[in-house]
């Protein structure tokens, strides 16, 4: 009886042994199998970032230290830069941290602390700041499939050399969301409660807009190659048609816009398309609009005459906006030209 039950222990203890060794291999090989992509993909980034790239964008993550073992790859940068020597423009940002998951590497999450400062060769400058940046993002063969990013307390400053002053706006919310859809783009946005001002009251010129909240759904048509970094410089705003699903502006105070419809880009810049508009607060709009552009004063009570008509003399009501290569006009009355884009 003994000695069944010594013949019996040693045949477990030599699969308890053949088991332990089984794990301890698969964890070495798990483990050479992780620093060996955790180092392929720092090579990567480093590549990317270094202008081994589609659009030929350098980047740089200062003190960049790669993590997260056993079960995710974590990407941390101190301070981020980017200069597209093409277009002019340099930006530069706070420290910088992703991550994914072991089991799922294209799909990425990541933070971006503030602030962010954008500099032009034309002389525009921007400076943003924010409590909160965080962002979804999920990769595919073909550059990235969709992505989502939200951003708390933002605060921005925008000057150029031709305005009279800067534009500032603060917001305590704003989020967007890209993704590719059958070879389209779809893009959302929404900001809330934003507050901004124009001008400067040094010169004399300070003008503050009432709160402003405001989202768009649009969709481009056979442009989801602007998602793929190999085919994003080939693409050209010219020639773009698309879809506004909705476009929504309220002012608050009863004072809201909407704008749906189809909207094309020509070759030569020059915008068309057939928009249905639903205003409500037509008289707020009017007044608002003259404090925007006191110099269109005669043009903006014309145009809130027709809307007058059309709406039966009601402040609530919807009518259609025609632009064709650049003219604008409502009903029979023009409104306009649109600059080329």
């Amino acid at each position: 009886m003994t000695k069944a039950n010594s013949a019996t222990e040693s045949v477990i203890s030599r699969k308890v042994l053949r088991l332990a060794l089984f794990i301890l291999l698969g964890i070495a090989v798990y483990s050479v199998g992780w620093y060996f992509a955790a180092e392929f993909i720092r090579k990567q980034i480093i590549a990317f970032m270094s202008g081994e790239n589609p659009s030929a964008v350098v980047a740089s993550c200062e003190d960049t230290t790669l993590g997260g073992y056993p079960f995710r790859f974590r990407l941390n940068c101190a301070s981020v830069t980017i200069e597209d020597h093409y277009q002019g423009v340099s930006t530069s940002f706070g420290a910088l941290r992703a991550a994914a998951q072991v089991y799922a590497p294209g799909h990425i999450i990541w933070e971006l602390d503030g602030p962010s400062v954008t500099r032009s060769s034309l002389g525009f400058t921007s400076t943003v700041d924010w409590s909160s940046l965080q962002s979804s993002l999920v990769l595919a063969t073909e550059g990235v499939d969709r992505s989502s990013v939200e951003v708390k307390d933002v605060t921005a400053t925008v000057t150029a050399p031709a305005s009279p002053g800067p534009v500032r706006l603060t917001a305590p919310h704003f989020e967007s969301h890209v993704r590719r859809q059958e070879g389209n783009l779809d893009f959302a946005s929404l900001i809330r409660d934003a507050q901004i001002t124009l001008g400067s009251p040094d010169a004399g010129n300070l003008l503050e807009l009432p709160p402003l909240s405001s989202s768009i759904d649009v969709t481009l048509t056979g442009k989801g190659a602007l998602l793929d970094p190999r085919e994003a410089p080939k693409q050209s705003l010219y020639g773009t048609t698309g879809q506004i699903r909705r476009f929504v502006t309220d002012l608050g105070e009863g004072r809201v816009m909407t704008i749906s419809g189809p909207i094309a880009v020509g070759e030569d810049g020059l915008v068309s398309g057939q928009l249905n508009i639903e205003i409500e607060g037509l008289e707020g709009w009017a007044t608002t609009a003259k404090q925007l552009y006191p110099e269109q004063g005669e043009t903006i009570d014309d145009a809130m005459k027709v809307l007058a008509i059309l709406f039966g003399g009601q402040n609530n009501g919807n009518a259609q906006l025609t632009i064709r290569e650049g003219r604008v006009s409502l009903g029979l009355i023009p409104l306009g030209r649109l600059p080329p884009l």
